[in-house]
């Protein structure tokens, strides 16, 4: 492509002058050319250089069943051994032709898995269902809602989300960018603090995920008379 050049712009150079007219297009057309072919390069290079986008992962352990779960076992055909029981605080539920089976800990699905093998000596190839009825746990949310108190936990939960669900937040008193978050973890209390202004503006992008048993506080603006 260089050479193409010079050799242009020499016989743009060297002819009459008639013709210098048509030569000076056809070179700055080539120039033009090579531009674009940089730029194109550059562009491909910087998007090949990007790090594919990860969506930010949720806490599953909201879905694992807990004490005082309300569980409902469902057979499609072998009806007989349908039931729905409060998990106890030994984590232990009684199973009728099976017995005591350790649920606390297991998500749905897990514990499926594990009573589908059980009772296939009865049942075959039977579908089980397990289906969580009632949560036991939950998160905390005080200060400005218009119903603070127990938020039922039973999917993964932002803390955007159980604010809402407290019937969400007072706009005349609420103090969105200084919410905080206090955790039990390891035996120790944490506090975190989240930015719902900014979450409602659009500029924060990963959400905070709340566990059981969380305590979500919305504090109340200063008013300075």
């Amino acid at each position: 492509m260089n050479q193409l050049r010079n050799c242009l712009l020499k016989a743009v150079v060297e002819a009459p002058f008639r013709y210098r007219q048509p030569l000076y297009l056809l070179f700055f057309g080539s120039v033009a050319v090579s531009f674009c072919l940089v730029l194109a390069s550059c562009k491909s290079t910087k998007v090949a250089d990007l790090p594919d986008p990860k969506l930010p992962e949720a806490n599953t352990t909201t879905n694992v069943l807990q004490e005082g779960d309300l569980i409902g076992i469902t057979f499609q055909y072998s009806t007989n051994f349908n039931t729905s029981q409060k998990v106890p605080l030994d984590g232990l539920v009684n199973f009728e032709g099976v017995g005591p089976v350790k649920v606390s800990g297991k998500t749905p699905q897990q514990l499926q898995t594990e009573l589908a093998l059980l009772y296939r000596p009865q049942t075959k190839d039977d579908i089980i269902t397990v289906k969580l009825l009632s949560a036991a746990t939950g998160v905390y949310v005080s200060g400005a809602v218009f119903h603070p108190g127990r938020v039922a936990m039973e999917r993964p939960m932002t803390v955007f989300e159980a604010v809402m669900e407290a019937g969400g937040f007072d706009p005349n008193r609420a103090r969105l960018s200084a919410v905080t978050v206090v955790r039990i973890d390891d035996g120790r209390q944490k506090v975190y603090h989240v930015d719902l202004k900014s979450i409602l503006r659009g500029h924060e992008e990963t959400p905070f995920y709340l566990r059981p048993f969380d305590i979500v506080h919305v504090p109340t603006k200063t008013f300075n008379f």
